[in-house]
Formats: C-alpha cells, sequence, structure tokens
C-alpha cells in the first residue's frame, strides 16, 4: 500500500505524546509538524509563529509552564488543548481538529479541568469542555 506524504505526517503527529507549541501551530496551519522553518514563505512563516506564540502564551498562564518556549516539548494533550480556540475552520485539517477534540476530551477527565481550562480558553473553552 502506498500512502501519501500527507498521511505519513498526520500518522506521526496524532501518535505524539509531547509536542511543542510550534509543532502545534505548523499542524493547524496544514504543515508537516517537522517542516523546517525555512520551507515556509514569509507569510506562512509568520503566520505560524502567530500562533505558536498565542499557544505558548495560553500555556504561560499555568504556573508551571510560566518560562515555556514555543520550542519547549509539553505533554501534547495540554498543548493542543491551549490552542483549542484558535483553531480556523478554514485552515485546520479536519484531522488535527479531532486531534485537538480528543485532546479537550482527554483534559476534561483530570480532577482541576475546569481550572485548566479557564485558564486556556476562558469562559469560552471552560463551556466547551462541560458539554464534553
Amino acid at each position: 500500500m502506498n500512502n501519501t506524504q500527507s498521511d505519513n505526517n498526520l500518522f506521526y503527529f496524532n501518535r505524539l505524546t509531547y509536542i511543542t507549541p510550534h509543532e502545534a501551530a505548523l499542524a493547524m496551519n496544514g504543515f508537516d509538524y517537522d517542516t523546517e522553518n525555512d520551507e515556509l514563505t514569509d507569510i506562512q512563516l509568520k503566520e505560524v509563529i502567530r500562533l505558536r506564540k498565542a499557544i505558548t502564551r495560553n500555556l504561560q498562564l499555568i504556573n508551571e509552564y510560566k518560562n515555556i518556549s514555543a520550542t519547549q516539548k509539553v505533554e501534547a494533550n495540554l498543548v493542543l488543548t491551549a490552542a483549542y480556540i484558535f483553531q480556523r475552520e478554514d485552515i485546520v485539517p479536519p484531522e488535527i481538529k479531532e486531534r485537538i477534540e480528543n485532546a479537550l476530551q482527554q483534559q476534561v477527565k483530570n480532577k482541576d479541568w475546569g481550572d485548566i481550562l479557564m485558564m486556556l480558553g476562558g469562559s469560552e473553552l471552560y463551556e466547551v469542555g462541560k458539554k464534553l
């Protein structure tokens, strides 16, 4: 069986237990999580950097991650939950949306899920979590 390159990229990304905010931003923009910055156009890189900054800032609201950088590995479900509110309907690939949704479902299984969701996405994310 001959898989497409895209399928292979998603195969690995969807199984990583630790990812960086930068890798999440790449995947959410439809790129392989392992894409090098010099492989992107200036416009693409600017959008990836904007998204990774937003994800990183959300993670920094959690005391344990207050000094985290965009290139530091963090538990994948936490990074993807921090990215949840930044999903753009017209850009994020369906497989990545599904992975982000699964990450959120895993977060609500934690005992202090409400506090985490409020920090990572405010009442918008908290309300989504309550419905799961």
